[in-house]
């Protein structure tokens, strides 16, 4: 049985630095560094979900949902989570980092310069996480774009196609 998860996560930025949140996984031992975002529950618009989620993780309040940055599709032949992805630019927000997340996942939200987020953002495990934000915050891949991968049966998660 495949367990289909939409997710929505939104590109905040200040000048040249853009908000990323430190959060740790449920069960996880260690964190990683991300754009802030999360699960769209049932009944909301992938833009509600994505203002709840920033409000959430942050503290803002996103005041507009912009362009889509891109999509990730991530395809778990063992049948497992697999998620679909739409990143957002979020142009306009308002009110004081101050994270309030109700499943005390997140650690830490904080606007960085664009080489320091991208040098976390590059030690993120995962390969459908880390390859699209970096090429995107570096303008190497145009807005819209879509990542398709797919988890091998070793575990490792190998791009099938970027477009």
């Amino acid at each position: 049985m495949y367990n289909r998860c939409l997710i929505v996560a939104g590109v905040l930025r200040q000048g040249n630095q853009v908000l990323l949140v430190r959060q740790r996984g449920r069960g996880d031992s260690s964190d990683a560094w991300a754009l802030p975002g999360g699960v769209v529950e049932d009944g909301e618009l992938l833009t509600e979900a994505l203002a709840r989620e920033i409000r959430e993780e942050t503290g803002l309040e996103a005041l507009a949902v912009g362009p889509l940055g891109y999509i990730v599709q991530l395809d778990n032949a063992a049948g497992e989570f697999q998620p679909l992805v739409f990143i957002f630019e979020v142009p306009e927000w308002e009110g004081t980092i101050r994270p309030a997340d109700p499943d005390g996942l997140i650690l830490k939200a904080i606007f960085l310069t664009l080489p320091e987020a991208i040098g976390r953002l590059r030690a993120l495990p995962w390969s459908s996480m880390r390859e699209p934000v970096v090429a995107y915050l570096r303008g190497e891949t145009r807005p819209g774009s879509v990542w398709l991968y797919r988890r091998q049966p070793e575990g490792d998660e190998r791009l099938v196609k970027q477009s």
